[in-house]
């Protein structure tokens, strides 16, 4: 979706500021890429350029995928098993049978009533036309029709229950919303069935969440949303000075973008039509400079300098006529979209700024803004957050206003959980917090790996998030946690991480940590609707099936009855890997991420060609007065305890070996309905086989390298210490050998998916990934033939 023009409003943000507001467009799904209409030049506009093209580029190859049409159309995943027969307990659904709505039925039940009908006509064959009664025909139980009641009672309870009779079947609930997710239970059972087969028997389903915020996937509708499991959305994001209406400050009206507004009102209103609640992520990076007009205007108003001492101000949060400003721009937002539930904004270390978030000058905790030093840090901060909600309800009484103090404990809190902030909060306001960002895991060998970022390794929730969960309870305030629905930073170039014994246990921790929802959307890239995106739905509702029950039944959904066992297993030995991953690396630099195409190394200091050179592109402002220049994306030596870290790798290489022993095995056990679902998710263990075999052997050969690059500079050598050092020469061969044939098996993998190539980087761009593995292989094989004989004469081999 792109309803505005984003190219126009990149263009007139600060440099630095352009590459998360393309991250932000990504997340929410309406950025294509397009920066229309502009004459600009110069290095802002290249910056502006290279997003663009980049965007263009991925949309055009993710369109040619054959994988997009997972994230297009969710019920594509689904197949029908033609050889499917009734069991006694079970009844068939039939062409002679109707959908059946009341006929005074919500507009909602209406959009799922037609939704049902193509499921059943795209996936099963099976072509039901649709038919109105009235609620007390419904209620009698109308034969060979599957009935949706809405009861229309007014109750906001979500809940529905599901009668499976022998000549009818009957969703009943007493909401619209409820029905909607009966039909998507419904076709989740049909789906596992792989035949409009349904188990007689009632069954009453109630959620554990009452917000599960999700992502439109790539190329895909909202329709999709709803039947991963998700009831709330992002409806959108900007700069709340994009956004207002307000005319307290004058001056601030020139940041006015009215397509900005209306790109929001246009996603809320559409959003309605499924029933699904709407939030909108606001920001306020867009600083000012000391001798700004506004500070001539209104001198009193100017708030901390941030960063550095020639930075940029922020408007101060404690003035009146800045608290005006705010409060009338929420006011208007949601005037503007009515239906619109709440906004979220980032009050630790980025995003909405205030007068201690970088405060240069100050201690952390302490502001160079004296108005805001005197009254005092989670004062200042509760107070922006109260403010905004008491705004926001004036529109909506239900509002819910979120703070994100992600960072928080980096930049002005001095305690983990910000339980002063949260004491201090007010009816409307709310939190929103990561489920494991922040915390350590503590492996065998002394190892400590910090979750700096988003991780799978910890389940969750940490010690920080549950912490915040008490302070929340304690005074009333609702909570929320994220989590990512594919990605980890154990492994960031994957389409997803299929540890799915992992995501299962965290959308259990998500519906039983006392969270009030969980808002699961993407941090850096688009969604590809894979299987570990529409996971969390199946452990969000009692009753509750058991793990295994889950992950079985999507393993056969996805592999097939035959081939299902193996997947499955495959499963749980990547789950296992994931256990011995030892550290999250820097952003996108390193075998972690570049996997088979990052190079060895033998020579530390050799010249690497261009095509290990890309740009970092959130990271463009440091280089603003040079214009972008490429950086390198590999690493000459291993990070971390070395061989502690180097054994970990091995250990996860053994396992996610055993992972693709796993999905060979039932490689020819695929039927062909199956084989597109299968090799979506196969292409990510292997690829993640194939990660973890490089940084092992990386790990392993810098290590001999090391060694015997400082035994051939020693001027005298003993004849054992040549048969010791020859021994561990030859070791280095095998490495460098399995090596180059792991980046050969590799190859295919980045020629035929495109989700794996860091070209489209969103944030970054490299050169492309099969172009990097092509030329690993010619440098490892000129290493071993040249570099390595010309070493074992250094050393006197």
């Amino acid at each position: 979706m792109r309803f505005f023009d984003c190219g126009v409003v990149i263009r007139r943000l600060p440099q630095r500021n352009q590459a998360f507001f393309v991250l932000l467009l990504v997340f929410l799904g309406v950025f294509d890429g397009t920066i229309c209409g502009s004459e600009e030049t110069g290095k802002m506009e290249t910056l502006a350029q290279i997003y663009a093209r980049l965007g263009r580029e991925a949309q055009e190859a993710y369109q040619a995928s054959r994988y997009s049409v997972l994230s297009r159309d969710y019920f594509a995943r689904f197949t029908k098993d033609p050889d499917a027969k009734p069991n006694s307990d079970e009844v068939a659904l039939e062409a002679d049978w109707r959908i059946i709505l009341s006929d005074k039925a919500h507009p909602l039940s209406e959009t799922i009533a037609r939704d049902l009908a193509d499921f059943l006509y795209q996936r099963m064959e099976l072509t039901l036309p649709i038919a109105r009664a009235s609620t007390e025909e419904l209620t009698a139980g109308v034969e060979k029709a599957i009935s949706l009641i809405d009861s229309g009672s007014g109750e906001e309870s979500e809940a529905f229950s599901i009668a499976v009779h022998r000549n009818r079947v009957i969703i009943c609930a007493s909401s619209a919303e409820g029905t909607r997710n009966g039909v998507v239970r419904l076709v989740d059972t049909i789906g596992f069935r792989q035949a409009p087969l349904l188990t007689l028997g009632e069954q009453r389903y109630e959620p554990r969440l009452g917000v599960r915020l999700g992502v439109v996937p790539w190329m895909g509708s909202l329709r999709d949303v709803v039947f991963m499991g998700y009831n709330a959305i992002s409806a959108g994001g900007a700069s709340l000075y994009a956004l207002s209406t307000s005319d307290a400050i004058p001056e601030l009206k020139e940041r006015r973008r009215p397509d900005s507004l209306a790109a929001i009102q246009k996603s809320v209103a559409a959003a309605q039509k499924y029933g699904l609640k709407t939030y909108v992520l606001l920001e306020t990076r867009q600083r000012f400079p000391k001798d700004d007009p506004i500070f001539t205007a209104y001198p009193e108003i100017r708030g901390t300098p941030t960063w550095a001492a020639d930075s940029e101000y922020v408007l101060c949060t404690e003035h009146p006529l800045v608290q005006r400003f705010l409060m009338e721009s929420v006011e208007g937002l949601f005037r503007a979209a009515p239906g619109l539930d709440g906004v979220l904004f980032i009050n630790g270390g980025e995003g909405f700024y205030h007068c201690y978030m970088r405060s240069f000058g100050a201690a952390k905790g302490r502001s160079s803004c004296p108005r805001c030093d005197a009254v005092g840090v989670d004062t200042v901060v509760a107070n922006l957050s109260n403010n905004m909600a008491a705004a926001a309800r004036r529109m909506n009484p239900k509002a819910e206003v979120l703070a994100w103090p992600y960072s928080a404990e980096h930049v002005w809190s001095s305690d983990r959980a910000q339980a002063g902030f949260i004491a201090r909060l007010k009816p409307g306001a709310g939190v929103f917090t990561e489920i494991e960002k922040d915390e350590y895991v503590d492996k065998p060998e002394g190892v400590r790996k910090h979750l700096w970022d988003y991780s799978i390794d910890l389940i969750g929730p940490g010690e920080r998030a549950k912490q915040q969960v008490i302070a929340c309870k304690a005074v009333g305030t609702p909570i929320y946690m994220k989590s990512e629905p594919e990605l980890a930073f154990e492994a960031p170039r994957l389409s997803h991480i299929p540890c799915m014994d992992r995501w299962a246990d965290r959308a259990e921790s998500l519906a039983s940590c006392g969270a009030d929802g969980a808002f699961v959307f993407p941090a850096f890239r688009p969604c590809y609707g894979n299987v570990t995106a529409e996971l969390y739905k199946h452990f969000w509702w009692t009753p509750t099936p058991t793990k295994d029950e889950v992950l079985m039944n999507l393993a056969r959904r996805v592999a097939g009855q035959a081939a299902g066992a193996h997947l499955r297993n495959a499963w749980k030995f990547v789950s296992e890997a994931v256990e011995w991953s030892p550290e999250l690396p820097s952003y996108y630099t390193g075998p972690y991420y570049l996997g088979p195409a990052h190079p060895m190394c033998v020579s530390p200091t050799a010249t690497l060609p261009e095509v290990f050179y890309g740009y970092y592109l959130f990271r463009a402002e440091e280089t603003e007065s040079e214009g972008l220049k490429t950086r390198p994306t590999f690493v000459t030596s291993p990070t971390g305890n070395v061989p502690v870290f180097g054994r970990f790798y091995r250990q996860m290489e053994t396992l996610l070996s055993k992972a693709v022993a796993e999905i060979d095995a039932a490689e020819p056990l695929v039927q062909d309905r199956f084989r597109l679902m299968f090799d979506a998710d196969c292409s990510a263990i292997r690829w993640f086989y194939h990660t973890a075999r490089t940084e092992a052997n990386f790990y392993e050969s810098c290590q001999i390298r090391d060694t015997l690059l400082a035994f051939a500079a020693q001027a005298e050598k003993t004849q054992q210490e040549v048969e010791k050092n020859r021994a561990l020469f030859e070791r280095w061969k095998q490495v460098l050998s399995d090596e180059k044939a792991n980046a050969e098996t590799a190859l295919p993998l980045a020629e035929a998916d495109m989700r794996l190539d860091c070209y489209y980087g969103s944030d970054h761009t490299f050169p492309h990934i099969a172009d990097m593995v092509r030329a690993k292989i010619h440098i490892v094989e000129t290493e071993i033939a040249e570099t390595l004989p010309a070493i074992a004469r250094r050393c006197g081999f």
